[in-house]
């Protein structure tokens, strides 16, 4: 069987007041190569978290490999497979997502046996309960994605994701500010209080549709307004140095031309800002922001990435 090349782009969830609803992949980078192996598995790492990357069947790419193996009934021999990854871990941009949809796309390359997308998007769920990084890392693009409990033809409850792939307007550019810290998603996913008032849930919901709304209607002087979120972003903002201050942007977009908004990267800790021009200075004052409080960061300009993952032999 010939090398399997495997691509999956990194990705940005919640977008303010969308929390659990849409995600957006980024030009960011999970690249494998794969190569059967008769008896073991043997990973290379390299890149972003090459030293925290298991080798053994606990790496996750592995285990959603052995997942889907087991649920369909195949058997896996074994593979070499070469990693190299642009993503950094544990910063909001979708490593583990990215990793479980490598792994499923890894027994594809080993199995041939190609899953339909409402079993792939079921298998995927049983490592990541969310489906806002799942689908725009496999899809591409902007993906509004609602978990679907379903009944299979055997009785079985099992769950998948009902997704719309939207277009992603090429004047909306994106910067990252990603910290030299790790906020842990079931951390940072611990701290949100169970229960909201009526008066708050009301304030997303208008707000996640504004988003959509504004980027069908290219009012894009509305969508700061749309990242505005009282679900997630005030009880994380204050656990991590400069993420309350990188928010306040939201509030000056006066002072920074080209700027649309600032939101939390998924669970954090990177920031990302939605601009239409001035990516440069406005990425500098991001680091500003954060390195005012003590951290260290770094920025990047990135695309969105419209095409999803990609496997070739």
């Amino acid at each position: 069987m010939p090398k399997t090349e495997i691509i999956v782009p990194a990705s940005t969830s919640n977008l303010g007041a969308s929390f659990d609803t849409c995600g957006l992949a980024l030009s960011l980078y999970l690249r494998l190569e794969v190569e059967p192996l008769d008896g073991k598995f043997e990973i290379i790492p390299s890149g972003e978290g090459a030293e925290k990357v298991p080798l053994d069947e606990s790496n996750l790419m592995l285990r959603a490999a052995l997942f889907a193996a087991e649920a369909r009934r195949q058997k896996l021999s074994g593979a070499r497979i070469r990693v190299d990854s642009q993503i950094p871990l544990a910063r909001g941009l979708g490593s583990s997502s990215s990793a479980i949809i490598a792994g499923l796309s890894i027994y594809e390359a080993l199995s041939g046996d190609k899953l339909d997308q409402a079993d792939f998007f079921d298998f995927a769920l049983n490592f990541e309960g969310h489906g806002d990084n799942l689908a725009p890392s496999t899809l591409g693009g902007l993906v509004v994605a609602v978990v679907q409990e379903r009944t299979d033809y055997a009785g079985n409850e099992r769950r998948s994701l009902l997704t719309v792939k939207r277009h992603w307007p090429e004047e909306v550019k994106i910067v990252l500010c990603i910290p030299d810290f790790e906020m842990e998603t079931a951390k940072m996913r611990a701290v949100l209080p169970q229960m909201t008032t009526r008066h708050d849930a009301i304030y997303n919901l208008q707000r996640a549709a504004l988003l959509q709304a504004a980027l069908a209607e290219k009012r894009f002087d509305l969508i700061n307004e749309a990242l505005r979120d009282r679900l997630h972003q005030p009880y994380r903002a204050p656990l991590a140095p400069g993420i309350s201050e990188v928010l306040r942007l939201n509030d000056e977009t006066h002072k920074f031309p080209g700027l649309l908004g600032a939101a939390i990267s998924g669970a954090g800790s990177t920031m990302i800002a939605f601009v239409t021009d001035n990516g440069e200075a406005i990425a500098a004052e991001m680091v500003r922001r954060i390195e005012s409080k003590g951290a260290k960061a770094r920025a990047l300009e990135v695309n969105v990435d419209n095409c999803g993952r990609l496997i070739s032999s």
